[in-house]
């Protein structure tokens, strides 16, 4: 690897000149020329990392993001780099695996390398020292210090779920959930569906499974057939009319996993079940939905979470901002409203 002594060497300069020329200071034109054709003859690169921590400041932000296993997670990636290249900063993409330990070896190596700051989709017990005096964005999640949390609106999402499947006639809802205990906005979903189905008075049950019941609705044998024996509870041919006929998941990953474990049990979606997701994904994200779902509007959530760390960054502070408007995006898993009203 070129290093500066090297340029130096070959420009025939001090090392402080070829320092003064990289970092704009003064210097005699006929040297600057020198120290330039050395710089690209040799094919020197600087290492923008190191000299950000000796300034005090990199262009640097680091991501934090549980995998991108998750569609959803890959799309949020790619609209964190678009807002983030917008305002002359660089992504260190940190993949944790929900997984509290490298969370906290992620901010600690994030703060020792005096990065920009942090955006974090995390879901572990972190003590929250750990990120004192930095800037740091979490998406969903609610620490209770000064961090400012950005979100879609969750609650809104629920209540568009509900509202969606009763239109399209289901009566006998279920809210199926995977959570995590720390305290996310993500809550707010089964609230805004609850509320639905108070109000216009359904029928209405609600399943939560914890991070330790479900290890991964991706991958686990042992979540899929937990997620089985659930649904049978609530489609058990002994409820007659009360069985369920609507169901709406924290995911559209769940989402998919339930609709082929309804169609194992000989049920059909939507014509006996309709089924309405969380996020929004599409095939290869961007063809059609995978399932009906509750759109996550993405690149307005990178845009905020951008904006925020912009502030934390310049003034030290950002308030919450959780109420970013959510749509209802219609796929295979629900009937289409005007067969309902023929």
């Amino acid at each position: 690897m070129v290093t500066i002594k090297d340029v130096a060497r070959d420009a025939g300069v001090s090392v402080g000149t070829v320092s003064n020329v990289l970092n704009g200071g003064r210097v005699s034109e006929a040297r600057r020329k020198l120290v330039e054709a050395s710089i690209e003859k040799l094919g020197y690169q600087v290492n923008t990392l190191a000299k950000g921590m000796r300034m005090q400041k990199t262009d640097y932000v680091v991501v934090i993001l549980p995998n991108l296993i998750n569609p959803y997670f890959a799309l949020l990636l790619d609209a964190l780099e678009s807002e983030l290249s917008a305002v002359g900063k660089q992504v260190l993409l940190c993949l944790s695996g929900d997984d509290a330990e490298r969370e906290v070896a992620f901010m600690d190596m994030a703060k020792q390398n005096k990065v920009d700051g942090i955006i974090g989709v995390t879901y572990s017990k972190v003590e929250e020292e750990r990120i004192e005096n930095m800037a740091f964005v979490s998406i969903d999640r609610h620490y209770k210090s000064h961090i400012p949390c950005v979100a879609g609106d969750n609650w809104q999402g629920g209540w568009l779920a509900a509202e969606n499947l009763h239109k399209r006639g289901s009566t006998n809802l279920l809210c199926f959930m995977t959570m995590s205990s720390v305290d996310s906005e993500v809550r707010k979903r089964r609230v805004g569906f609850t509320e639905y189905c108070m109000e216009h008075d359904l029928s209405c049950n609600s399943v939560e499974m914890s991070e330790k019941q479900i290890v991964s609705v991706y991958e686990s044998y042992g979540s899929r057939k937990l997620i089985h024996n659930m649904l049978r509870a609530y489609i058990s041919p002994s409820l007659g009319e009360h069985s369920i006929d609507g169901i709406f998941t924290s995911s559209d990953h769940l989402a998919t996993i339930v609709r082929e474990e309804l169609e194992e049990m000989g049920k059909r979606v939507p014509e006996d079940i309709q089924i309405i997701g969380y996020d929004g994904l599409q095939f290869l994200n961007q063809g059609k939905p995978i399932v009906s779902s509750i759109a996550q509007p993405v690149h307005e959530i990178a845009k905020q979470a951008v904006k925020s760390l912009t502030d934390m960054i310049e003034n030290g502070k950002a308030e919450d901002v959780t109420n970013i408007p959510v749509t209802f995006h219609e796929g295979p898993t629900t009937k289409p409203l005007e067969t309902i009203s023929e």
